[in-house]
């Protein structure tokens, strides 16, 4: 049974892309119902603008995702981390998260990357959480600016220890899945060949 984490395409029935279609129409609607048809298409009409000045960019970081998957060498990032990195492999990719500057445009992409190069769901996890919780271009640009040190460094050594315990937790939860997902397929075969 291939393991639907590691490819990249998304399944035809995509529950994730269902609830916000759901979500937007129900606030479509109550917008229209509410505030009534001229702010609703005022709306609409600002939506399609800011559609069409991020499509050049999910278009790139789709591109960047594909490229990388093929240009990455799965060798290095599968012994890197990949499922027997172990905690190195964690805490590298929490660092890279870390140190990764840019928005979700190169770090959504480059985790999908790193998936299919062969990195495991813990080291995804851990560099997703890295770069949402420890970016060092966000907290010194942003945070220093607008909170106290004293509060920037209590959220940020507070945050330190989060991408390795996630990373930690997402490689529990999918081995458990994965060997409960295997006892029931061998419990199926079992009954299937003694009938």
């Amino acid at each position: 049974m291939p393991d639907l984490l590691t490819t990249a395409r998304r399944p035809k029935g995509d529950v994730g892309l269902l609830i916000v279609a759901l979500v937007a129409v129900v606030a479509g609607t109550a917008c229209y119902v509410v505030k009534g048809p001229e702010i609703f298409f005022s709306v609409l009409g600002g939506d399609l603008t800011l559609l069409l000045s991020i499509a050049p960019k999910v278009i790139g970081g789709v591109l960047l995702a594909g490229l990388l998957t093929v240009l990455l060498p799965q060798d290095k990032v599968a012994r890197w981390m990949g499922a027997r990195s172990g905690l190195r492999g964690l805490v590298l990719a929490g660092l890279a998260g870390a140190l990764l500057p840019g928005g979700p445009m190169m770090a959504f992409p480059l985790t999908v990357a790193l998936r299919g190069a062969g990195a495991d769901i813990g080291t995804t996890t851990a560099f997703l959480t890295g770069w949402a919780l420890l970016n060092l271009n966000r907290t010194l640009v942003w945070e220093m600016s607008f909170f106290g040190h004293d509060f920037v460094f209590l959220r940020y050594g507070l945050s330190l220890a989060v991408p390795l315990l996630l990373g930690l937790a997402a490689r529990l939860i999918f081995a458990a899945a994965a060997a409960a997902g295997k006892e029931a397929k061998n419990a199926q075969s079992e009954r299937g060949g003694g009938e």
